[in-house]
């Protein structure tokens, strides 16, 4: 259904026009939320999502509120070629009203992590009410015509920025989703994934070390792994990754991608931590639950314990993609930061507070199966992991200043900071760690994205909701 759009028009070239004029056009096929439009120097800026065809453009014509016939207006709007960027102007008793028709080329995203809903104070934890608000304050930025932040970046000073697509980089809410007793996420899913979906704007989730945790947990004697049993170990991952996939299957029934979610898999039949990629507005996004190393593994039975496998399978298809679609502008996640946090590298090399992990059945080239790694070892974690993967990012578009852009939590703070490859130093990953909503000294956090059709990242602005 056709939708009619009010741009106010003003007096050009000497032409007697009051202020409250009025010229008011039908769009085809151009719904209400599409269109942006902005009054300066004397004419209208009407903006529209990239690609729109203006040829019958411009279906029906009012001025003041009252319809007027389209060749009583000089040029007809109905049938005079409009070209983007080109002002025209229509005149109608004696009246001006000059347009300016512009393809939209940016839009927003909203970054935020670590949500740990209902989980206390010691995990900055959010109350499943304030993440409720927060999502809700997120989703009606900009909405009310005010900058709720001011770009630098040339095109887009005067942008109001709206919210586009919504990202949560994993801790979704008390561990293992047990938050009402059954593992499912509900509490979370209820503040967050409802909620956008209610405003039909995309929410992406990914899982988090706590929602999703096949290794050691903690200390010497702590959980060794997954296990079987009704809300903990393997069946808790398999909620977690249930609730991704669900949530990730409901966007692409919607039809808001350029292209649908795929995943990643190491085509081993294992386990698989369900990495995935999607286009949305000619940018290509890649992400990953706790990391792209994260290991896959054979589910434990009654008397039998879970099997490990190298990553490798998992990312050989990623480089095998990447490689592929190396002009695509590319944004990359995951929850574990490259350089935030004391122990960022253990992190990365699957070990617990104490040093301890599981190896992997098979042979690695990303050291999952090398025993003896010292803890925390910033050389192996760099080595094995960070510089290979950091070589694949760098195959595609997207890069600003030669850096990957890269968004993540896990630290609860915020943190920005590039990494560069020890063993190619033109490899680098400019990383953005995002604080978490509940941590006091920087409540309600978040980062607002500026991106440009084809071309990624413009531009990134801590913030609070």
């Amino acid at each position: 259904m056709n939708l009619r759009h009010f741009f106010t028009a003003l007096a050009v070239w000497g032409l007697t026009l009051s202020a409250s004029a009025q010229m008011t056009f039908t769009l085809n096929g151009i719904t209400y939320g599409d269109v942006a439009e902005c009054n300066s120097k004397g004419f209208t800026t009407v903006t529209l999502p990239a690609g729109t065809d203006l040829s019958g453009l411009i279906t029906a014509v009012e001025v003041d509120g009252s319809s007027v016939s389209a060749d009583a207006v000089t040029p007809n709007p109905t049938t005079t070629k409009l070209n983007y960027g080109e002002l025209k102007v229509f005149t109608y008793n004696n009246k001006a009203y000059g347009f300016r028709f512009e393809e939209d080329v940016w839009f927003c995203g909203v970054f935020f992590s670590d949500c740990h809903i209902n989980q206390g104070s010691g995990h900055d934890g959010t109350s499943a009410s304030d993440m409720t608000t927060i999502m809700n304050n997120i989703i009606a930025m900009g909405q009310d015509g005010n900058k709720k932040v001011t770009f630098t970046t040339e095109g887009a000073t005067n942008l109001v920025p709206k919210t586009s697509i919504i990202f949560c980089t994993g801790d979704l809410d008390q561990d293992k989703g047990n938050d009402s007793n059954d593992g499912k996420h509900t509490a979370f899913l209820n503040c967050t994934a409802e909620v956008a979906k209610t405003a039909g704007i995309p929410f992406i989730f990914i899982a988090g070390n706590h929602d999703f945790t096949p290794d050691y947990w903690t200390g010497e004697d702590g959980d060794a792994g997954v296990t079987y049993g009704s809300t903990g170990g393997s069946n808790a991952d398999d909620k977690t990754i249930s609730a991704i996939t669900d949530n990730n299957s409901y966007w692409n029934n919607a039809g808001v991608f350029d292209e649908n979610i795929q995943y990643f898999t190491g085509g081993s039949g294992n386990w698989q931590p369900s990495h995935f990629t999607f286009k949305f507005k000619d940018v290509r996004f890649y992400c990953a639950n706790n990391y792209w190393f994260q290991k896959p593994y054979q589910k434990p039975g009654w008397f039998s314990g879970a099997t490990y496998y190298a990553p490798d399978g998992i990312i050989s298809a990623l480089n095998t993609f990447v490689e592929s679609h190396t002009e695509e502008a590319s944004v990359w996640m995951q929850h574990y930061p490259w350089l935030a946090g004391s122990d960022c590298n253990r992190w990365w090399l699957d070990q617990n507070d104490v040093g301890k992990y599981k190896t992997s059945s098979n042979s690695s080239i990303y050291g999952s199966s090398t025993s003896g790694i010292a803890y925390n070892d910033a050389t192996s974690a760099n080595t094995l992991k960070k510089d290979p993967l950091s070589a694949i990012m760098m195959k595609a578009a997207g890069k600003v200043g030669g850096k990957v852009q890269h968004f993540s939590g896990h630290y609860h703070r915020f943190y920005d900071a590039t990494y560069t490859s020890t063993v190619n130093g033109d490899n680098k990953v400019h990383d953005y760690t995002v604080a978490a909503p509940g941590n006091t000294e920087q409540t309600n956090n978040a980062y607002v994205v500026l991106f440009k059709r084809g071309e990624g990242v413009k531009e990134v602005i801590q913030t609070q909701f």
